[in-house]
């Protein structure tokens, strides 16, 4: 069975500067965190902006919003297709004291653009990510 999702990145922006957050994956690994930007998958009739919000919201406990769209991507795996959009977006410099994430979040950081391939594991976003300028 086929099967096609999508999914929403919100790369969150300060200056010269990109929020990346610690998550838990997997306690029998000798690295069970990874870092990465905002990350949620659009649920059934809800618009895409609205998810990118929502999960800054749920996972920074704070607002955001949304200065554009960086890009887009597709990625198939077997019978499953992902279909993505990355957002450009901020979020208001008074409320980095107000950042709580969840449980499974070890933390957050500021890093540079240049610091980015030092944190992001992920290939296909670091390969989405070359040659633009954000």
């Amino acid at each position: 069975m086929k099967n096609t999702y999508v999914r929403v990145k919100g790369i969150i922006k300060k200056g010269e500067e990109y929020l990346v957050i610690r998550r838990w994956v997997d306690d029998h690994i000798p690295t069970p965190y990874v870092w990465e930007f905002i990350d949620a998958e659009v649920q059934h009739g809800e618009a895409p902006d609205n998810t990118v919000l929502r999960a800054i919201r749920e996972l920074l406990s704070v607002e955001g919003s949304i200065e554009g769209i960086e890009y887009t991507w597709s990625n198939l795996l077997g019978d499953t297709h992902c279909v993505g959009i990355a957002y450009l977006c901020a979020i208001r410099e008074a409320d980095e004291a107000n950042i709580v994430l969840p449980e499974e979040y070890g933390e957050w950081k500021w890093i540079s653009r240049e610091e980015i391939p030092r944190y992001i594991e992920n290939t296909y976003v670091l390969h989405d990510l070359e040659g633009r300028k954000l």
